[in-house]
């Protein structure tokens, strides 16, 4: 697996992550005010995506182990 993949997968994990946490976000900007349970949530919600994202970069590890280049420095 190369690392422009491995970045992609992350980015997908973000924008997932991302749309999770939007209708949070919308219900905090109908009421006017911050909540702190968003905040709490948020980070959550983040700490779970880049735990799942890890897992899965490390089963594609496994499956399609990294091509050992000569030329690469």
């Amino acid at each position: 697996m190369t690392e422009e993949r491995k970045h992609a997968i992350l980015l997908a994990t973000a924008i997932l992550t991302a749309r999770k946490l939007q209708p949070l976000l919308e219900e905090d900007d109908a009421v006017g005010k911050p909540n702190m349970g968003t905040v709490f949530w948020a980070e959550i919600y983040n700490k779970k995506a880049m735990e799942r994202a890890a897992h899965i970069l490390d089963l594609i590890d496994e499956k399609w182990p990294a091509l050992v280049s000569s030329q690469r420095p």
